[in-house]
């Protein structure tokens, strides 16, 4: 199993373009699995760069309806044309960020009928050893979810927060283990790595990667969950990126061990 990442907010080499964002491929066999798109700027050139061809992806999955993972997806779908589509019901929610008490939807748009969607409940497989995994709110353990006052969704004429019942992960079987693949870890990465350990009976994992969401967090919640994340869990390989935020891998690699920043162009054996 290969896993590359194809879109970040930072550049690993300066053959890519990096963005605010997410996208991460993944070769599962003869078999290929697209994780997210970016805001949309860097899709197509870092794939063509990386020599990742859009015609030859055979599963599109979703982690959750913000813009900066799924504005990529009408010009990668023109070029790979309509394979099917795997994310949450709840997808195209109204996600709202409020700016200086302004609102900005910051949520995406898709012709769902014109597209061949599958609903993620659960847990569901994508290929053989591919699953992805919603983490239902009331699975959640709230103590372990990053505050995140100013993302919200419409209640009536006032908002509400925005809790992310669309966010998704990838649960990867690969040679070396099972590894998880994260989106922004809306769900609270710690309570992720739970619902994994309870389908899979592990708490042994090769690589966790992605958007953890510890970004602009209290120095106390990222202690918390860095904390329970290493004591919890044996992880061989952390590859944490996009929502991290340095400090948050800095005190998780105190504490961890072999931990890199999953940057643009980085390539990683799971």
């Amino acid at each position: 199993m290969k896993l590359t990442v194809v879109v970040e907010n930072f550049a690993e080499t300066p053959r890519v373009v990096a963005e605010y964002g997410l996208s991460i491929h993944l070769q599962d066999g003869d078999t290929q699995v697209l994780m997210d798109t970016g805001q949309g700027r860097a899709l197509m050139p870092n794939m063509d760069v990386l020599g990742i061809r859009p015609e030859t992806i055979d599963h599109l999955v979703l982690s959750h309806g913000h813009f900066d993972h799924t504005g990529g997806m009408e010009a990668f779908l023109l070029r790979s044309g309509n394979i099917p589509l795997w994310a949450h019901e709840d997808l195209e929610m109204p996600h709202t960020r409020l700016r200086n008490g302004e609102p900005c939807f910051i949520g995406c748009h898709i012709n769902s009928d014109a597209l061949e969607m599958n609903t993620v409940r659960g847990l569901t497989q994508v290929t053989e050893n591919i699953w992805a995994l919603e983490i239902p709110v009331e699975h959640r353990d709230m103590a372990f979810v990053s505050r995140t006052d100013h993302l919200v969704v419409p209640d009536g004429d006032s908002w509400k927060p925005d809790l992310f019942p669309d966010d998704l992960s990838l649960v990867v079987k690969g040679d070396r283990g099972i590894s998880v693949v994260l989106g922004c870890a809306h769900a609270g990465v710690v309570n992720i790595l739970e619902e994994v350990a309870r389908y899979f009976d592990t708490r042994r994992f090769h690589t966790v990667v992605g958007g953890m969401h510890l970004a602009g967090q209290t120095e106390e919640f990222v202690s918390q969950v860095t904390g329970a994340l290493t004591s919890r869990f044996a992880v061989e390989q952390w590859r944490p990126c996009h929502c991290t935020g340095f400090k948050a891998a800095c005190v998780l690699s105190g504490k961890a061990g072999d931990l890199s920043w999953a940057g643009a162009g980085t390539r990683h054996e799971l």
